[in-house]
């Protein structure tokens, strides 16, 4: 059977995607730990041990003494961060999510590309792992693929045939005596009539014999 980790893999999306982006949880940074055991990981998104979703990874919080002078982009901007309206790496314009990350219509009914390219979409993506959000906009979001095991097993079919039959039995063995019933009870309707018992049934009808 399945254990509490099988289901935390399996959990699939039901909630709208608007809701769950009010649910920001803001960068945490742990203090630098020099001369000691590394930092443990962010226990958000484990369940037994088990990494199930990604959330936001702990870095030291870079201040403007150590902080690459050229790295002060607006999308590292955390306290004016907005989910719907990002920045990306490298420019200072804001982006509308979803709709420049998608490819878009214009008035003459011609399609374009994205606005967004997928490098710079993986850079927005990022930040909403940054911010404890799930991709909402990811294709698959609400029908994500099938887990590797939760396949159809391929190769001869006697591999696994043996193995459902086994089942099956099992299964039939616990209503066994309604069965058997059912099989004695075809059994005599489906038994042919004596001489006496076509002759009673002539004359007497089906209730009588």
């Amino acid at each position: 059977g399945f254990d509490h980790v099988d289901r935390a893999v399996r959990d699939f999306a039901w909630e709208s995607r608007f809701d769950l982006l009010n649910r920001i949880i803001s960068p945490r940074y742990y203090g630098e730990v020099p001369f000691t055991t590394p930092r443990r990981e962010r226990q958000d998104g484990v369940v037994g041990g088990i990494r199930v979703r990604p959330v936001q990874n702990p870095s030291v919080k870079l201040t403007p003494a150590i902080r690459y002078r050229l790295n002060a982009w607006p999308s590292k901007d955390w306290s004016r961060w907005d989910p719907s309206n990002c920045h990306i790496r490298g420019s200072r314009r804001r982006y509308r999510v979803p709709q420049d990350i998608a490819p878009y219509r214009d008035e003459l009914g011609e399609w374009h590309k994205p606005r967004v390219s997928g490098r710079y979409k993986g850079d927005i993506e990022k930040q909403y792992y940054m911010h404890t959000l799930p991709w909402v906009w990811s294709n698959n979001y609400f029908h994500p693929p099938l887990k590797f095991l939760d396949r159809e097993p391929r190769g001869l079919k006697r591999w696994y045939k043996k193995e459902f039959r086994k089942a099956h039995i099992a299964e039939a063995l616990k209503r066994a005596d309604s069965m058997i019933e059912d099989y004695r009870k075809e059994t005599r309707e489906r038994k042919r009539l004596s001489w006496v018992e076509t002759i009673a049934l002539e004359f007497a009808g089906e209730q009588m014999a």
